[in-house]
């Protein structure tokens, strides 16, 4: 094989390895950690409800896109919203949109895993 040829070629095969194949970026998601929350009903919507108060408790929150992720320490589940009205502990909310109302954060759109 001429040289010239054999330079093309590895100059082709040189070319075609620095390409990289870049994976689609994540969806960004805020994730923080939260003492408690009170569910709420903000509409006939049942189990599990669309809606979780958190107060102050979520220390260090900072948006970083959505979903919403907070972990809940201890979630106080109100208006029969919950299988139980009850207090559960450790739940996970994943929220669409979250709101500051005065001081409180509230997030809506959730969905609960506990």
């Amino acid at each position: 094989m001429p040289m010239r040829k054999l330079s093309a070629i590895l100059a082709a095969v040189t070319a075609a390895s620095a390409l990289v194949v870049v994976p689609a970026v994540a969806q960004a998601a805020t994730t923080t950690a939260c003492a408690s929350g009170v569910s709420v009903r903000t509409s006939s919507v049942p189990y599990p409800s669309p809606t979780v108060n958190l107060g102050t408790s979520c220390a260090g929150f900072a948006d970083a896109g959505a979903p919403y992720v907070f972990t809940i320490a201890r979630l106080n589940a109100v208006y029969h919203q919950f299988p139980t009205n009850a207090v559960y502990t450790n739940v996970t909310a994943t929220c669409s949109t979250y709101s500051y109302s005065g001081t409180p954060l509230v997030a809506t759109g959730c969905t609960y895993v506990f």
